[in-house]
């Protein structure tokens, strides 16, 4: 088994958005764009594939509605 230290981090930063005060202290609908837009940026750099790329958008949708409330 080979592992991809790109993923490994690509997937550190996706987890650390977590305890980023800028990113905590953001809107919900900022916070909701910069989980796409790092998503995105993921897939582009073929860090994931586009189920992978897919799961990540459906954990920021149901993020995103839960910040809503």
């Amino acid at each position: 088994m080979t592992i991809n230290i790109e993923q490994v981090n690509a997937m550190e930063a996706w987890f650390a958005l977590r305890t980023d005060p800028e990113f905590i202290s953001a809107t919900p609908e900022d916070r909701y764009e910069t989980r796409l837009s790092l998503a995105d940026d993921l897939q582009q750099k073929g860090l994931i594939d586009s189920g992978e790329w897919r799961e990540l958008v459906e954990q920021a949708q149901a993020a995103y509605v839960d910040e809503l409330g």
